[in-house]
């Protein structure tokens, strides 16, 4: 009993004792905070990149019109107020039937009237802001707007610019839950979407100007 008692009293190796049990729990805790740090910086990133991405490309041409120049987005001629129209040149676009439901898609590698070196340069702008967009995330919705007139040659679309499908995997913390849990996977965070709309920006406002 003596020798019981003079063990139970023997308070060394205490402290390695608590350190085993905190030091993982630290571990955790500082990975945890570097590494959700960068999901956090990672999102405001894609967030400003699809911003800007969307105000470049509002500044070029996004739709070919009756005089087409070499920057335009979409390729394919497209009314002036997106439908054909009989009504009078001056007609303002707000009283054309139709003209807000026109659509179009550009995917990041273009095709299908989407040009594609537009699309491989407005990817290298976002990725000034975001190294790791790839054109596989960007896609570029073009819709008809009631901005314009008949006769003005070139139509005024919406320009939205949507950033999909990105993630960001947990090295460190991952690593330390299958450490400690070795079932355990800790799958790929998922970013939300993001999207920027802006108004086409066009310096010619008619023919011949």
């Amino acid at each position: 009993m003596a020798g019981l008692r003079k063990l139970l009293r023997d308070n060394r190796g205490g402290a390695l004792v608590e350190m085993t049990l905190v030091f993982p729990l630290m571990l955790l805790l500082t990975f945890g905070l570097l590494e959700f740090g960068m999901v956090f910086w990672r999102y405001h990133t894609a967030e400003k990149a699809t911003a800007v991405g969307a105000r470049w490309l509002s500044t070029r041409h996004g739709v070919a019109g009756s005089a087409p120049v070499t920057t335009e987005l979409y390729t394919a001629v497209v009314p002036d107020c997106f439908v054909n129209t009989t009504q009078a040149p001056g007609t303002r676009c707000s009283q054309i039937a139709g003209a807000a439901a026109w659509t179009q898609t550009c995917s990041g590698a273009g095709g299908g009237g989407c040009n594609a070196g537009v699309m491989a340069a407005l990817v290298a702008q976002m990725q000034q802001y975001a190294p790791f967009i790839t054109p596989a995330n960007v896609t570029v919705r073009l819709r008809g707007s009631t901005v314009g007139f008949v006769g003005r040659g070139r139509a005024v679309p919406l320009i939205t610019v949507e950033t999909t499908g990105l993630t960001y995997n947990l090295i460190a913390v991952d690593a330390l839950v299958r450490f400690w849990t070795p079932a355990a996977v800790l799958g790929p965070i998922t970013l939300p979407s993001f999207a920027s709309t802006f108004l086409a920006e066009d310096q010619k406002e008619g023919p011949g100007l």
